[in-house]
């Protein structure tokens, strides 16, 4: 059976998996990539969600020289609405003070067909589609991963294969879970008013309802939604025609981008969120949902994701620079240390919002009502909020 040698083996060929595979093969690592989909194809591509790229994630995707070809097809955002049930009660956000964008909204579509596009000119990088793990184990200070018709013999393993991770079932890793008992409902639609880069959350009883800008198609103006809400509700909502879904939507929305005009794709997504118990095992990281999953209430998902890899970057940066090799306790042990506060902060702030925000009754509305109130008033919890969301505290 053949066996191919690499620095870094990756597990997982999405996009946080890919961003590690094509910063990590810039510092001169031979770099793997084992995924089980097919080769990636952007006209056969099943996923229309979006993603929103944080201030922070951009400068780091600018020093790999990614974000180029990425910011083509991005649609900055320049102000913040948040909104407690009704547009009366609301907090503005915009960043002047540091003259620059809140955001950027990408379809995850475009972002991974600039990586790809990328990875395919980089010669020490080879991508392996169709695959799956089939055993691991161990020779000496290597980490053997068995294919069907190959081994693949490496200093590290990176798992980066989402929130049902094969890796961390094979090595029994624990982790916290959460069932919302919930779903996301995506939808990418046209309509009537610009959005004027503006992007919007909503926080009803059973779930916020976000709206993203996206870039115009032509003379169109275009957004995307996320709508949380009950199993039940969100399973009618999508079994209705798209006349009935828009004459919802357009109530929900209380004008906020005028008449939607029409729905361009829509899909859901179980609403759940988990912390593993730590982010490495022996010669093995866990980046991303591989490691952690959150409630999209703050939308950083993603970008916490991408500070796994961009935290990882710099520690083989700094072992290549030492001539150390990459894998052993130490190492592992620094990764977790630079990230899994991170995460775990992240998992209560997501989780304890969506609960204050849920609760309706006159004396926690009254509570959120004056919290809302001192916010808007105040540069400084504004500045400090904006500066957490946009990943650059």
């Amino acid at each position: 059976m053949k066996e191919i040698h690499s620095n870094i083996n990756i597990i997982g060929g999405g996009l946080i998996g890919a961003v590690a595979a094509y910063s990590l093969s810039k510092l001169g690592n031979k770099v793997v990539v084992l995924e089980q989909k097919p080769k990636f194809n952007n006209k056969k591509n099943l996923d229309k969600r979006t993603t929103a790229i944080s201030e922070g994630t951009k400068k780091f995707l600018e020093e790999i020289n990614l974000w180029n070809e990425i910011s083509k097809y991005s649609e900055p955002i320049k102000k913040i609405q948040i909104i407690d049930r009704y547009q009366s009660n609301k907090i503005y956000f915009d960043n002047q003070r540091r003259k620059s964008n809140l955001g950027y909204i990408v379809k995850n579509e475009f972002i991974l067909h600039c990586l790809y596009k990328k990875l395919q000119n980089q010669k020490n990088v080879e991508i392996f589609n169709n695959v799956s793990v089939k055993d691991i184990f161990y020779d000496g200070n290597n980490i053997i991963t068995k294919q069907n018709k190959f081994y693949v013999n490496t200093n590290i393993l990176l798992a980066s294969d989402g929130k049902n991770s094969s890796i961390r079932k094979f090595f029994k890793t624990p982790i916290y879970r959460k069932d919302y008992k919930k779903k996301a409902i995506v939808i990418n639609f046209y309509h009537a008013k610009n959005h004027h880069n503006t992007a919007y959350e909503f926080f009803f009883k059973n779930g916020p309802l976000a709206i993203l800008p996206m870039q115009n198609n032509k003379s169109d103006f275009q957004s995307s939604i996320v709508w949380t809400n009950t199993n039940k509700f969100i399973n009618s909502l999508f079994s209705l025609d798209d006349k009935k879904i828009i004459s919802i939507l357009n109530e929900k929305t209380q004008g906020s981008l005028g008449e939607i005009k029409k729905i361009i794709t829509k899909q859901t997504f179980p609403l759940k969120a988990h912390l593993n118990s730590k982010f490495f095992e022996n010669r093995i990281i866990y980046l991303g949902d591989s490691a952690h999953s959150f409630h999209p209430i703050a939308g950083q998902g993603w970008n916490l994701g991408m500070q796994d890899v961009e935290s990882l970057y710099y520690l083989v940066k700094k072992y290549n620079s030492l001539g150390l090799e990459l894998g052993d306790e130490i190492f592992c042990k620094e990764f977790q240390k630079d990230n899994f506060f991170k995460a775990y902060r992240l998992y209560q702030i997501t989780d304890k919002v969506d609960s204050v925000f849920k609760l309706d009754n006159t004396i926690f509305n009254h509570a959120r009502f004056s919290a809302i109130n001192l916010i808007e008033k105040s540069k400084k919890l504004k500045n400090q909020i904006s500066d957490f969301a946009m990943g650059v505290n």
